[in-house]
């Protein structure tokens, strides 16, 4: 044990240890403590952020087969080209911004069914379908890349028909009796606000009646709008009356160039 007491640190005293924790010196032993601490923190958080933009990078990369997951396909697809297995997936061998046709896409999984919404721009940057061989070749697509004995429908077709109508009170300071603006005759207030409403939707967004009304009382002019009736179709199915809101199965809707807001706007004051 004697021979072993050389080897002893020396201990400080309480009074030497509380000296050098409140030394006002810039290289105090308490300072490069805290200085070695604080790096140490530093540098833990700098490598949770890398390992949290790893893990990122890897979920986007993943095919998890959810229904944002198709809708992201959905931009991807390039009209012409064909695809390669690369890396357990399927990919193109070059991105080609100018052959990604799709430009409007929505998902919907009802009743075990995988519904795929898509549409170009067309006339005016609205909603088109893709024509046969688009279309062809998108379904070509979706084959490929979805998940085995995944029941999935595709849809893509003209905008839903809208019939919709209105007994309009005006104010004949503002409006005249066929709803235009007298400041400038050119312009129906009304039919454009409605239009506008239907117009801006997002693709595969819901058509409410209220808020649809909400827009028409807001117009200049307009004292109390009363809907009268709202109608919808798509295809070559007949009209049916819309209670409360309705979903295209476009995805896109448009009011009926055979059923004009001109014929079915009235005005009175």
């Amino acid at each position: 044990m004697a021979a072993l007491k050389s080897l002893e640190p020396n201990i400080d005293s309480a009074q030497s240890l509380l000296s050098q924790l409140t030394t006002p010196s810039k290289v105090a032993l308490w300072r490069l403590l805290f200085f070695v601490v604080s790096v140490g923190i530093w540098v833990h958080e700098q490598l949770f952020d890398i390992h949290k933009q790893e893990i990122e990078q890897r979920a986007k990369e993943l095919i998890t087969g959810t229904a944002r997951w198709y809708r992201d396909q959905c931009f991807i697809f390039q009209y012409g080209d064909a695809l390669q297995w690369v890396s357990n997936k399927y990919t193109y061998a070059n991105k080609d911004v100018s052959k990604q046709t799709i430009k409007r896409a929505a998902v919907e999984e009802i009743g075990g069914q995988v519904r795929i919404k898509v549409a170009k721009l067309g006339a005016n940057d609205l909603p088109a379908p893709l024509d046969t061989a688009e279309l062809t070749a998108f379904k070509a697509y979706i084959g490929k890349i979805k998940f085995a004995g995944t029941n999935i429908a595709i849809i893509s077709r003209n905008a839903d028909l809208l019939k919709i109508s209105y007994d309009i009170k005006y104010d004949p300071l503002v409006l005249n009796s066929s709803g235009q603006l007298i400041a400038d005759t050119s312009v129906n207030p009304v039919e454009a606000a409605i239009n506008g409403y239907i117009q801006n939707l997002p693709f595969n967004g819901v058509l409410n009646l209220t808020k649809l009304t909400d827009v028409v009382q807001n117009v200049p002019g307009v004292v109390d709008p009363v809907l009268n009736s709202a109608h919808a179709k798509y295809g070559g199915l007949p009209y049916k009356p819309i209670a409360k809101q309705y979903n295209a199965n476009a995805g896109h809707m448009v009011i009926d160039s055979n059923h004009p807001l001109t014929l079915n706007l009235t005005y009175h004051v």
